[in-house]
Order: C-alpha cells, then structure tokens, then sequence
C-alpha cells in the first residue's frame, strides 16, 4: 500500500525512465508494457479412454474429444495509465475460468471473476438406490437390480471487488464472492447393528462472503480496518429416506449440516520507528452462529429441554503485538505475542436421556469447547565473522480448554510447550551456502481428570480404560528436529539446493503398560537441480523422499492388549526440458512419478494373536510432452502430449458391501493418454 501521489505515474513515464536505466537490457520487457500483446488460443483435445483419476478435477473424466479455448486479452490507454484486460482459461472445459479486470494505476480499479471447479468421485457405485442427489432417497428391497452412478460435485463462484484511492494515504477495498455447491457424495446411515446402508448425501448450498477495507498509509503508519462477513445457507435441511432396513427405518429424517453465518471486525498494522525499527499489531473480533431451525417430526428423548434450534455461537477475539529491530549493523531482533480467546457461548442444554444414569459416560447434555491459547516468540540473529550468521530463538505456547464434568476420554484444561532453537548459517563459499538448525520441544501441562467410568466390565474390562490413554493434542511430548541445507551454484548455467529434515517425538505414558501412543518419527530429504545446457535448452530434475512412522499400545480389555506401528512413506522425482532445436521449433518435456504407500503392522502382547492390515500403496506417473511450431512472427501451432499411469491396490472399499448390496469399485490400473493441438493468435 502507498499513497496516491506514489503510484499516479502514467506508465509511459515509468516505461521512459526504465528504457533509460536500462537501455541495453530491457527492449523487449518495457515494449510489452508500452504495448501489451494479447492473445487467443483455439484448438482440440482427445482423451483416449475414461480416466476418473486423471480428470477428477479438469472435467477430462471421459473419453471423447474436448474444445480448447483460452482468451488473453490486454489493452492500455499510455495516456491515462488505464488497463482493461480479459482472461478466460479453459473454456471449452468444466473447469473454466474467466476475469474481467477495469483499472487505472494509483486512482481506481474493479473486477468480476468467474470460476468453475468440478469434482468426479473417482469410486463407481454400483447401486439400487434411487434419488441420489435429491434430499429423497429410495433403498429397493434386497436382490434389486444394481446400476453404475458416477457421483460428483461442482462449485460455481462469482466474484467482484474495487479499490480506490481516496488520497491523502487512505484507500477502501471491497470483494465480494457468491458461491454455489452441488452434487452428491459419499454418505451412509446406520451401525454394526444391524448394518450400513448407502445413502449419499445431495449438496445444494450456497456460501456468500464479503471483505471490506479502509487502509491509510504514510512513511511511518501503515494500519487497515476491516470487516470480514460470511455466510452458509444449505437448500437441503434434511435426508429423507425411504425403505431399507427395519432396523434402521427410525434414522430417517437425517440433519444435513445447518445454516450458519460469520462476522469478523479487525483492525491491523505497522509502525515504522526508526529506519531500523518496526512493530506490527493486530486486533480481531469474530462472532460465528449457528441457530438453523431443528428438523421438525424428529422423536425425541422425553424431558430434554433443547429450543427449536443449537443458538451455537462462538465469540473469538485476537491481539498481536510484535517488533522488529536491527540495533547495530549484525543484529537483529524479533519479538511476537500472540493472544486467542475463542469463547465458545452455546448454551448447555439436556438432549438426550436415552442410556443416561449415573453409570454411564456420558450426561446427555452438549459439551462447550472454548480455548484460550497465548503463544510468545523472541529471536535473535548475529553476523559472526568468516561469514557465519547464528540464529536462536525461544517459541511458547499455552492453551486453556474448558471441560465437561463426564468425559468419553481423558482431559487435561492446560497445556504448555516451550521450543528452544538454535542455528547457523554460513557462506562457505560465493558459491555455496549452508545452514544447519536444531530444535528442542517440550510439552506438559495440568493433571488429568478422572473420568466418570461405569461402562461395565463387558466392554471396558476393569472399567478404568477412559483414563489409561492420553489424547494426542494434550499427552506430554518431547520433539527434536533438525532441519539443514545447502545451496550450491557451481556455475552460472547449475544450481543445486538440498534439504533435509528429521524430527523425533516422544510421548509420556499415563501407565506402565504405556497405552497410547508412545513414539514417532519423521525424515525428509529433497534435492533439486536445475542446468541451462545453452541459451537453447534447459533442464531441471528432483527428487523428494518423506518417511513418517508412529508407534502405539491399545487394548479392549485386561486380557487382550495389542501394539501397532503405523508408518506412511512417500517417494516421489521428476525431470524436465525445454528447448529451441530450430528457430521455429520450442519443445519442452516433463516426468514426474510418485509412490506412497501406508501400512500398520499389528502385534498381539497378551491375548489372542492379531492380524496386521495389508499395507496400502497409490502410484502415478505422468509424462507430459509439447512442441510449438512457430508459422509466423504471431501466429504459432502447439501440440501437447499426456500419458497418465494410476495404480492403486485399495482395499477398504475392494472388500465392502452395504446391506442394501451396493458396492464402491475404482480400477486399479489406470492408463490414459491425451493428445491436443491449438492454435495460438497473437496481437496488439
């Protein structure tokens, strides 16, 4: 952001002080911004067979031939500085998108912008289930005929916004977005008694948001209010099924998630004091609600006391102070503090008696989840010499929850973790530059609660097992990390940057078995290199490994007590080329491959034997390929070539049947390739 007199140069004056700042480097720079060219590209793309993967989110899902359209427009007024310009990305596809952009540098501008984004659910269902994508569904019998549906979603968002400069430092900013929602997706209703039946969720929502903004700037004050609103309304406020399951026949009607609407008023900004030192701060108050009327007819427990709707609301406000300052010429110093109160204010109330005595878990009443969280942060850096820079730093976090008196799991109200880091950096060479960091955390926090546990022997063995695991975001933890890399610019034409990272966890045990999770771990490497072969061609290649892994106890009862090893590991590289083999000819390539797979090997400690879950791995490979062909100085032919190779060996859902018989199927191989060629105008 800066003041009007700043930025109200017409571009022709800029461009003329550039041409001679740089006369003998920039021609072609400063001719595109004197005379901006536009462009419209037309042509065809054929994709050989149906690809669920490889289209999920382009609209190329099908096999069949597409329209290629994309538009650049561009046009300057030099006397004024005034821009209009027009973009369109493929338009002859489902995932379009258009901007329509008005503007006069340092006075005024606006926009409207328009954006499709589809999603095709990768899995088939193969169904009998009729109604899908309407708030009415239909389960047939049981041995009714099964028929593929492919489900998917599309979101459709209109935006616009404008900005003036009002002068004397002040400017105003407004966007405005509407978004519309619909498909169907994923969805089920029941349990393990009797069953689950196949029941997609329709969606046909609407979210509006606005943004509005008032800024003024001098040489020493930077600061903006603004206003931040939005708003979900859900056409869809319940799923009403018919047939299915006797048992299961009462699940009907079921909410769909509610109408809900936000409301953020925030004031942010900076301060110069002296040429060497800066604060910032910000202040923010939102306030969220949820009250959408509840389903009417739904039977309900007798004596609860719920109104017709949550009254959800949830007030969070926000305070940041912070400061930068460089004292002498090799230090540096930053400080930063933090505050967030999100005050959850729904009012506690009785909606449900079903199961509920002093035995059991749980009251019957919704349970409040406020959170108080104040984080600090104070740096220093340091020019040593030889070219060595040492960084330290200290990060603290503490966060205050507020607790229910009944509880399914164990609960603490306060947790604190503290992060010492230290660091150096060094330029070994005017080539070369290394860095190496480590960082030390530790997290505790208040006692735990003991929770109301009178679940039975039957399902909880000696009735303590609520309190033998600490939750993962309140256990004790101590992490160590250490992060290096390392920059290397052999020659002018390569440079090389690596990095590495690894990170240890340990979690405290609330007991001697050690239930819970006990360990984990993480590595990451990655190395890219990029080399110019000439002024023609060239090349950039990389490769990134990630192995995480997480060890765990648990048990169902005193007897039968089990550990686990999760561990997830990604390997993925990558090639590219560009080139100019003749003076009409550009070509260009790219490889890229990726391989995660996930297991979790099971062990049994006491009790009978357990079988470890099959691991689960998800490749791709794509090669990309294209060449453009010049016929003239405005004028060009490009030609693109994609093969896509998706492998998967799914399991969760190879081996599942819902009781209504529909299954969901994806192939786990699958090929495809696609073959384009445009035409490409160009013009002034």
């Amino acid at each position: 952001m800066k003041p009007q007199a700043q930025l109200s140069f017409p571009l022709a004056v800029m461009a003329a002080a550039l041409l001679a700042a740089f006369p003998a480097h920039a021609d072609d720079e400063i001719d595109a911004l004197v005379k901006p060219t536009s462009s419209v590209a037309v042509g065809a793309g054929y994709v050989s067979k149906d690809a669920p993967r490889f289209g999920q989110y382009s609209g190329l899902n099908q096999a069949g031939t597409y329209g290629l359209l994309n538009l650049d427009y561009r046009n300057l007024d030099q006397a004024t500085g005034t821009w209009l310009r027009f973009r369109g990305n493929n338009l002859g596809l489902d995932s379009r998108d258009m901007r329509l952009q008005h503007e006069r540098q340092g006075d005024w501008a606006y926009f409207f912008d328009y954006t499709e984004i589809p999603r095709f659910e990768p899995y088939t269902a193969n169904t009998a289930v009729s109604g899908i994508g309407t708030p009415n569904l239909t389960i047939p019998a049981a041995g009714a005929t099964l028929a593929p549906f492919d489900m998917k979603m599309k979101r459709e968002a209109l935006g616009f916004g404008f900005s003036k400069f009002l002068g004397n430092g002040f400017d105003v900013q407004v966007r405005l977005r509407n978004e519309e929602k619909n498909g169907e997706r994923i969805f089920a209703r029941g349990n393990f008694t009797p069953a689950f039946e196949f029941t997609p969720e329709p969606i046909n929502s609407t979210t509006r948001q606005i943004d509005a903004i008032l800024g003024y700037t001098d040489k020493s004050l930077q600061v903006q209010g603004s206003y931040y609103g939005t708003s979900y309304n859900n056409h869809n406020t319940a799923l009403n099924i018919a047939g299915g399951n006797a048992g299961l026949q009462p699940f009907s009607p079921i909410g769909l998630p509610p109408d809900s609407q936000s409301h953020q008023l925030a004031l942010t900004g900076g301060y110069n004091f002296t040429t060497t030192t800066r604060g910032t701060f910000k202040l923010a108050y939102t306030r969220a609600e949820q009250n959408d009327t509840f389903l009417s007819g739904v039977p309900v427990s007798p004596g609860i006391s719920p109104t017709g709707n949550l009254g959800g609301r949830m007030d969070t406000t926000q305070m940041q102070v912070g400061v930068s300052s460089r004292p002498i010429p090799k230090l540096s110093l930053v400080g930063d503090l933090r505050y967030e109160d999100r005050h959850d204010k729904t009012p506690i109330r009785l909606y449900t008696t079903n199961g509920v005595s002093p035995t059991t878990t749980f009251s019957g009443e919704n349970e409040p989840r406020s959170i108080r969280t104040t984080k600090g942060l104070l740096e220093a850096s340091y020019r040593l010499p030889m070219s060595f820079r040492v960084t330290g730093g200290v990060d603290y976090v503490e966060k205050e929850r507020n607790t229910s008196a009944v509880r399914v799991v164990s609960f603490r109200d306060k947790t604190e973790e503290t992060s010492w880091r230290v660091g150096v950096q060094r330029a070994m060479m005017e080539a070369v530059t290394g860095s190496i960091t480590y960082i030390h955390s530790d997290r505790n926090g208040s006692p735990f609660y003991t929770n109301v546990l009178n679940c039975g022997a039957v399902t909880c063995g000696t009735a303590t097992a609520f309190n033998l695991i600490a939750p993962l975001h309140l256990s004790d933890r101590t992490r160590d990390k250490l992060r290096a890399s390392f920059d290397w610019t052999p020659m002018e034409d390569m440079s090389v940057q690596y990095v590495t990272e690894q990170t240890r966890d340990d979690y405290a045990n609330r007991t001697v078995e050690e239930f819970g999770l006990r360990d984990g771990r993480s590595r990451t490497h990655s190395l890219d290199v990029s080399y110019s072969f000439s002024d023609e061609w060239q090349g950039n290649a990389w490769v990134s490994n990630t192995e995480t892994s997480a060890n765990r106890a648990d048990r169902i009862a005193a007897t039968n007590t089990w550990a686990s090893t999760v561990s997830n590991n990604g390997r993925s590289y990558g090639v590219g080329l560009r080139g100019k083999p003749f003076a009409k000819w550009d070509v260009g390539m790219d490889l890229s491959h990726s391989d995660i797979t996930d297991e979790a090997l099971q062990w049994a400690l006491t009790g009978p034997a357990v079988t470890s879950l099959p691991s689960f791995y998800t490749r791709q490979t794509t090669l990309k390929l294209f060449t453009t062909y010049a016929l003239q100085k405005n004028a060009s032919l490009r030609f693109d070539f994609i093969h896509d190779r998706f492998a998967t060996n799914d399991w969760s859902w190879a081996t599942w049947t819902y009781f209504d018989g529909t299954t969901l199927r994806q192939s786990p191989r699958q090929y495809v390739n696609f073959m384009g060629v445009t035409y490409i105008y160009r013009f002034q």
